[in-house]
């Protein structure tokens, strides 16, 4: 199966105002991967591909963790001193032997292109040989994006341009007039990661991509974002995130202490609360002998850049702007594009206030200016009707707005980020219509009017006074926090287990994932969980949590037919592989004695199995010289066995061979027997011997089959006799 290159969104930070003095301070590796399709028959091989430059989550870097039977793909990055505006390029490939094909298309900028295993195809595509194991590209690669022309490297499909224009402010002076995204200098580089598409064909098991980047020289890595050159890094660990902040060199002193913006940066992970975190945060500090574009830059996952004198102490810090960015997952419409950054622009402003860094007066003042000019006449709706920033300014002073009337309306049980966290779980591009209900839903129906009063037409609120702010602000909240787990519970007629995904289940089997929701604020709030299966709501829950008070909520799952499923809750994703039941196998048959009396009866015991990840589920017959004298009916757990019982009445003498599947066992039947009592069975129903004759273990209908086995047995046995 080939996938649709998907666009990767960036994020930016204009520049509102003029560029302030220079300042500074400052690796590694980065891993992603992608999965392939399933696996198939050796005469019909598979095909697989990986989308370029698509963002790929920790679930699945997990579920593509059989690296030594995975595709490798390692992007290596160099700098070229001799001509600025270039990086090397080097894709290593390590290919395992069960892949049959493979083919990469790279940027058409590539220029001049070095090629060890692989052919030229068709345009910017290039066809591995075959034989070479480990093959290679190498190119160079335009390192420098324009606000004009930008175009992260992607393979062969662009991206969206920033989704805020540039700057109709003064720039600062700049060669030819342009301003930069990305830039490479010469000694240094600060560069999207090229992300090839790959294509493949494999036979047997799943064969998968894990992409690696990493730079021939000093260089930090993270997984959209590249720094080539002597730097530093600072490393923080908070709240379930790991924050790496590349200072280089180049970038002489920063104007806040690092330290400082790490603070500020765990501090906003803890208060922020609009869903899941992502476990790493990548940040460059970039130097400023370059003229920027924007004041800070946020693309991929949470991968950002911050111009190096950019303050964080100021009511709109690109440091916790973008950071903010890196907490949205949501997919907008024109109506609803103002919300990316009027979100991020409030929430720094917000974060800076709580944090201290900056007062009442300067947090009022800087989104009082969403209500002035030129953004005052700005339709937040109507893309078409802003200036320069009016989503920044008017989009901050509205999110603000709409913030405290939630609060209000709902005595501290919601809040924005009630909205902003539903926002970022829901699955399609969220309408003008959908915003104003989420937001009437987290407050009431006055707030969802307001939210629309402010956002269709050219109306905008005041700035609400101290006294406003903290009878809102200042009151009790909920604080919910929902966890995912790593692990899904797994139930049915075969097991109740939890399973560590990639999770193999049986049609039919249920898988459940048990999501901690947890209250950890002042007053009650309410929570609205749903479970996806590739993008397809089937499962909700949602209530309501006092303070201090914890739930699990268990979303369930029951899968009708086979196939490959992404199954995903809260921005978990968990890999689930359905498949109809295996045949049992019997693995060893014994009977508890080889000679009985006629009239004595014996326990046919068979060791059932279920070899592999899907559960075993089938008939099993129970043979006395070829004629079947039960039928029973066996559920095994994956990679486990159970033991059936079956007792069986034999009246004749004689040998007789017993059979459950392919195996055998032999019984005689001899009437010297008789004369000790060796198998008659006493009114108990158990023989001189101590052994029982009913069916542990086995449930109403199964121990009912165990006495059937019995008559049906004897009446086998009678048979015999008569026929003598």
């Amino acid at each position: 199966m080939h996938q649709r290159l998907v666009p990767v969104a960036v994020c930016c930070w204009l520049l509102l105002a003029p560029v302030a003095a220079p300042v500074a301070a400052p690796s590694a590796t980065a891993t992603t991967a992608a999965v392939g399709g399933a696996g198939a028959a050796v005469d019909d091989p598979a095909a697989a591909s990986s989308p370029s430059g698509a963002p790929v989550s920790s679930a699945s870097v997990a579920s593509a963790a059989t690296a030594d039977h995975d595709i490798r793909l390692t992007t290596t990055l160099a700098l070229t001193p001799d001509t600025p505006g270039e990086v090397t390029v080097t894709l290593t490939f390590a290919i395992p032997e069960r892949v049959t094909a493979l083919d990469t298309t790279i940027s058409p900028d590539a220029d001049p292109v070095s090629l060890d295993g692989f052919a030229a195809a068709d345009g910017d595509t290039y066809e591995w040989d075959g034989d070479t194991a480990t093959p290679t590209i190498t190119y160079r690669l335009p390192a420098n994006r324009t606000s004009a022309t930008a175009r992260l490297d992607r393979g062969s499909a662009g991206v969206d341009a920033p989704r805020a224009p540039p700057s109709a402010s003064a720039p600062a002076a700049q060669v030819d007039g342009e301003r930069y995204l990305f830039a490479d200098p010469g000694p240094w580089a600060l560069v999207a990661v090229p992300s090839p598409g790959v294509g493949w064909r494999y036979r047997g098991d799943v064969v998968g991509l894990t992409r690696t980047a990493d730079t021939a020289g000093p260089g930090a890595v993270g997984s959209r974002v590249a720094f080539l050159g002597e730097h530093t890094v600072r490393e923080r660990t908070a709240h379930g995130q790991t924050f790496r902040l590349v200072v280089p060199a180049a970038a002489d002193e920063m104007r806040e202490d690092p330290a400082a913006v790490l603070d500020a940066l765990a501090s906003a992970s803890e208060t922020l609360r609009v869903g899941d975190r992502d476990g790493s945060v990548f940040l460059v500090a970039a130097p400023t002998d370059v003229p920027w574009a924007v004041r800070g830059l946020q693309t991929g996952d949470a991968d950002a850049w911050v111009r190096a004198d950019e303050p964080l102490t100021s009511p709109e810090s690109p440091w916790l702007h973008e950071y903010v960015h890196t907490r949205q997952s949501f997919a907008t419409t024109a109506e609803t594009r103002w919300v990316v950054e009027g979100s991020a622009d409030y929430y720094a402003a917000l974060l800076a206030l709580r944090q201290g860094l900056v007062g009442f007066d300067e947090f009022a003042d800087h989104l009082a200016q969403g209500a002035r000019d030129p953004f005052a006449e700005a339709v937040l709706a109507d893309p078409d009707t802003w200036v320069a920033g009016a989503q920044y300014r008017k989009g901050g002073l509205v999110a603000g707005d709409l913030d405290r009337r939630i609060r209000l309306a709902s005595d501290g049980g919601a809040t924005l980020s009630t909205v902003v966290a539903r926002l970022n779980a829901e699955g399609d591009a969220v309408s003008g219509d959908r915003f104003e209900a989420l937001v009437a839903d987290a407050g009431d129906a006055d707030v969802g009017d307001a939210a629309g009063r402010f956002t269709r037409t050219d109306a905008a609120p005041d700035m609400w006074s101290a006294e406003a702010h903290a009878a809102a602000f200042d009151t009790a909240v909920a604080r919910i926090r929902v966890d995912a787990p790593d692990d899904v519970a797994v139930s049915g007629e075969y097991r109740n287990a939890t399973v560590t995904p990639p999770a193999t289940l049986a049609v039919g089997e249920t898988v459940a994932v048990p999501v901690a929701v947890g209250n950890a604020g002042d007053a009650a709030g309410t929570y609205r969980l749903r479970a996806t299966v590739d993008g397809r709501t089937v499962a909700t829950a949602n209530g309501t949590l006092a303070p201090g008070a914890n739930a699990t909520a268990r979303l369930s799952w029951t899968p009708s037919a086979a196939g490959t499923y992404t199954l995903s809750v809260r921005g978990r994703s968990y890999e689930v592989t359905v498949a109809e039941p295996a045949a049992p196998t019997v693995a060893a048959l014994s009977t508890n004695r080889t000679s009985v009396a006629p009239g004595g009866s014996v326990l046919v015991v068979a060791e059932v199995t279920a070899d592999g990840p899907v559960p075993a589920d089938g008939d099993l017959t129970v043979r006395v010289d070829g004629r079947t004298v039960a039928t029973v009916r066996v559920r095994v757990a994956p990679n486990g066995s159970t033991t059936l019982r079956v007792p069986v009445v034999l009246d004749s003498p004689g040998e007789y061979v017993v059979a459950v599947g392919d195996a055998r066992a032999t019984v005689t039947v001899a009437a010297t027997a008789a004369a000790d009592g060796a198998g008659a069975a006493d009114e108990r129903g158990t023989d001189p011997e101590g052994t029982a004759v009913s069916t542990p273990g086995f449930g109403a209908s199964d121990a009912l089959a165990g006495v059937a086995v019995a008559v049906v047995g004897a009446a086998a046995a009678r048979r015999r006799r008569s026929e003598r």
